[in-house]
């Protein structure tokens, strides 16, 4: 089954554009928010934040050529961009207080999987076994750069995700909560930039032992990305509109 997965990788998908993949990623990320809010309600949202959050913070080590971009784009915006449609629907639905606790959380879970993951680190490989070995070299690469990403995360997560919670509560008070394209879609565009620009200037340049050049900072790492955000949070608005379908009748 490993070499089977390998070969479509390789064979299929690698074929697809980056942008294509981006959306059908895009496509699987909303149906599975909608899943966890029909089924857990605000706490299937809880889950998808944490999950989804943990999981960016991994994507955004790998980068793709899009077509439209002279610079390659670091990944994980597609993912990450979804826990602000997420928050949002936690705010319209149940609430800034919750949305707030949501980000609090997610905050935890990103801590207690880098802390288990250095844990494993700790554990050293066992030199008669190859495989241990290249599996333990595989995990190195991916987790050795956490403490960075997750510091730079958690600033940059935290300052915009309370920001998206804000504008969104105040758009809703100021619009009767109506207009959810408005909010939506105004709250997350300005959030996703103070994002960017926060968690790019920490990651790859203030907190980074190689720091990389401003014009790879501001083209790769924060209009790049901030293009892919701008288009999760356009087509996040229907997104949001089927919430109310989705949402437990029960109120949970």
């Amino acid at each position: 089954m490993d070499t089977a997965l390998k070969s479509l990788i390789q064979t299929h998908l690698h074929t697809i554009s980056p942008e294509i993949l981006s959306i059908v990623l895009f496509c699987v990320a909303a149906f599975f928010l909608l899943l966890f809010l029909r089924v857990g309600g605000a706490a299937g949202l809880f889950c998808f934040v944490n999950l989804a959050y943990v999981a960016a913070n991994i994507q955004v080590l790998h980068v793709a050529q899009f077509s439209f971009l002279s610079e390659p784009v670091a990944l994980g915006t597609v993912l990450f961009a979804m826990t602000y449609l997420a928050t949002d629907m936690l705010t319209e639905h149940y609430g800034a207080e919750t949305a707030r606790k949501s980000v609090v959380l997610s905050f935890l879970a990103q801590i207690v999987f880098t802390l288990v993951m250095f844990m494993t680190l700790a554990h050293i490989p066992l030199d008669n076994q190859q495989g241990n070995y290249k599996i333990y070299s595989a995990m190195e690469e991916l987790f050795l750069p956490a403490p960075r990403i997750m510091v730079a995360s958690i600033i940059a997560y935290g300052i915009s995700q309370f920001l998206d919670i804000w504008l969104f509560k105040r758009l809703s008070d100021a619009t009767s909560k109506k207009h959810i394209w408005l909010r939506t879609s105004a709250s997350t565009l300005l959030s996703a930039l103070a994002d960017n620009v926060i968690f790019s200037s920490l990651a790859w340049i203030i907190l980074s032992p190689t720091p990389v050049s401003f014009s790879t900072l501001v083209f790769t790492y924060i209009l790049g990305t901030y293009i892919a955000r701008a288009f999760v949070s356009v087509a996040g608005v229907p997104v949001m509109y089927m919430s109310y379908v989705f949402k437990p009748k029960d109120g949970i």
